[in-house]
């Protein structure tokens, strides 16, 4: 069945390209003169001109040129057997390492502090219920898994395993603070906050081949387009206590967030097509995703918190 699928196709491009004359001596000038609707060849035709169950349909359109091949078996009088391959799905991949270290104090002497550091790598060919690189919103439904692979490989790279949309190879974090307990500071609490954060991914997505809407296929390989720049910001943290009695107190508080005013770019239109056939011109420039004030798609500038806070 393989051998017949190969020669099929050879007859169906031969077909494709115009002609003078068919394969069974149609004239295929006069044809298009007379406004032919479809022009039919088989290789066993009946005497009386009615197909067998073996012919190859070549549909004409005056307007557009030769249209869809839609071909048979034609050397058996029944249905196409299959050719014992199964038409099967890749196996979805999604796989977490990570390697972890953390060095911690507990509240002691008036102040305590927790620092780790993770290295983590997240890769495979299916992001779970959310794919998050094009801003999915509908769980659990992943148009990357609607068709299997297929011979003419028009889904490009998406079952190729590959590091997904979330991975960040390398995570900081260290938090401190210190609460004075003499002079006039007594009851002042200062700390500090540092979080460092590598790349994301940033992919090639064109638009669906069946679908035709955009940022479905990555094509490339995962992350063909780099990464987004590493992620660096500081907070400061404050608090003030006035007892009021045993029982009472008044908290003053505030928090100071990315105090240098860092303005990294978080994110990126990885939207190649528009849609099938229409280009992004947004391709590659600054893009959130989600809901607006969700996921920018810049760090948020320096802001701050204010807060009071009655113990009772």
């Amino acid at each position: 069945m393989i051998v017949q699928h190969y020669r099929i196709t050879a007859i169906a491009l031969e077909l494709a390209r115009p002609s003078e004359t068919s394969p069974d001596g149609v004239d295929q000038r006069r044809s298009k003169e007379q406004g032919r609707s479809a022009f039919v060849v088989d290789p066993n035709s009946s005497a009386t001109g009615q197909p067998y169950a073996g012919t190859v349909f070549n549909p004409y359109d005056t307007s557009q040129g030769l249209a869809d091949v839609c071909i048979t078996n034609p050397d058996t009088a029944g249905n196409v057997a299959p050719d014992g391959i199964p038409d099967g799905f890749v196996t979805p991949v999604r796989t977490y390492k990570a390697v972890e270290v953390e060095i911690s104090k507990s509240f002691n002497n008036g102040w305590q502090m927790r620092t780790n550091y993770r290295w983590s790598t997240l890769a495979g060919n299916y992001e779970g219920a959310f794919r998050n690189d094009n801003g999915q919103s509908d769980p659990s439904i992943s148009s990357l898994f609607d068709f299997t692979p297929g011979s003419l490989n028009m889904l490009g790279n998406q079952f190729a395993v590959g590091f997904l949309n979330t991975d960040r190879r390398h995570i900081f974090n260290n938090f401190i603070s210190y609460t004075f307990s003499r002079s006039f500071l007594r009851n002042l609490t200062l700390g500090t906050g540092v979080r460092i954060e590598s790349g994301i991914p940033v992919n090639d997505l064109r638009a669906h081949p069946v679908y035709q809407n955009g940022g479905e296929i990555p094509v490339g390989g995962r992350g063909a387009l780099g990464r987004t720049s590493t992620l660096g910001e500081g907070d400061i943290h404050t608090e003030y206590m006035v007892r009021l009695g045993e029982r009472h107190s008044l908290q003053f508080g505030a928090d100071l967030f990315n105090v240098a005013n860092q303005k990294t770019q978080l994110r990126v239109d990885q939207f190649h097509d528009a849609s099938l056939g229409t280009p992004n011109f947004d391709f590659k420039l600054p893009r959130g995703s989600g809901n607006i004030g969700v996921a920018p798609a810049f760090q948020r500038p320096f802001n701050a918190r204010l807060n009071v806070k009655w113990v009772f």
